[in-house]
């Protein structure tokens, strides 16, 4: 899973439905629309994206942050009908308004993450490892600096690697995994409590571990088509972030009676 950066810049391409779409991505803690990627061909489902206005109208910086749902495909040009532009279909978890909201401002990432080019001239630039993990923590801080709960966790988010006293380290939580609507019906069915080991945050912590849980997608995302609808009950199960790591240890992940079995053991 990698992490690429996106571009807008007004001069080039008027945002009409800005307002109703951020109001949109607030009620149903997310948003699904497509996006320029420029010539990138290699972005794939379940990546991390984050949109940056840019120009010279202020305030520029990060407005926006999602997971892509389908690989660059070819449409009409945004600005020209007559030519064809690649895209890709992002999920966004967070989208503000640049004129209502402080975004993460341009300067800010200049100066805490100097070593990426925050001023590209097209959409799709990679943003290195170490830098998108930077990235997103800042990203973070900003939404709770602002008042807004970023909708990841923090071991939830969806960052490219993380080094673990020199171990190789990883976890991808994918979009559907991500749905608020289908978490809470996975919850509604299921419960607040693991499904391997049992562990239960409330009995254990009280009230700050009140609802807390992963809830991890059984089917793999090679498996998943287009037009996937996901079902909460079938799809989804809840687990313990430690049981959600170990499942993850292995690609394809390990299915839930094989990680049962361990624990037993």
């Amino acid at each position: 899973m990698n992490t690429f950066l996106f571009t807008w810049n007004p001069k080039k391409w008027n945002w009409t439905t800005l307002d109703a779409d951020v109001d949109c991505c607030k009620a149903k803690k997310y948003l699904d629309d497509g996006w320029s990627c420029g010539v990138t061909k290699k972005i794939i489902p379940g990546d991390r994206a984050f949109l940056i206005k840019l120009g010279s109208e202020p305030p520029t910086g990060i407005i926006a942050s999602g997971t892509v749902l389908k690989a660059p495909f070819e449409d009409k040009h945004y600005t020209d009908s007559t030519k064809k532009a690649l895209y890709v279909r992002i999920r966004y978890d967070v989208l503000l308004h640049p004129q209502n909201e402080k975004i993460l401002s341009k300067s800010d990432l200049q100066k805490k993450i100097p070593k990426v080019h925050w001023t590209p001239q097209a959409s799709g630039m990679t943003i290195p490892p170490d830098e998108a993990a930077l990235l997103e923590t800042l990203w973070s801080a900003h939404l709770m600096q602002i008042g807004l709960s970023p909708l990841l966790l923090p071991e939830e988010i969806p960052t490219p690697e993380q080094y673990w006293e020199g171990a190789l380290h990883r976890i991808s939580v994918n979009a559907y995994e991500r749905d608020p609507r289908a978490r809470q019906a996975c919850l509604q069915h299921y419960g607040k409590s693991c499904s391997i080991c049992s562990f239960d945050f409330e009995a254990i912590y009280g009230e700050i571990g009140k609802g807390f849980i992963h809830v991890h997608h059984l089917r793999q995302l090679s498996e998943i088509g287009e037009t996937y609808e996901v079902d909460p009950l079938h799809d989804l199960i809840p687990v313990c972030p430690n049981c959600h790591a170990m499942l993850h240890k292995q690609s394809p992940a390990y299915s839930i009676d094989e990680l049962k079995a361990m624990v037993k053991k």
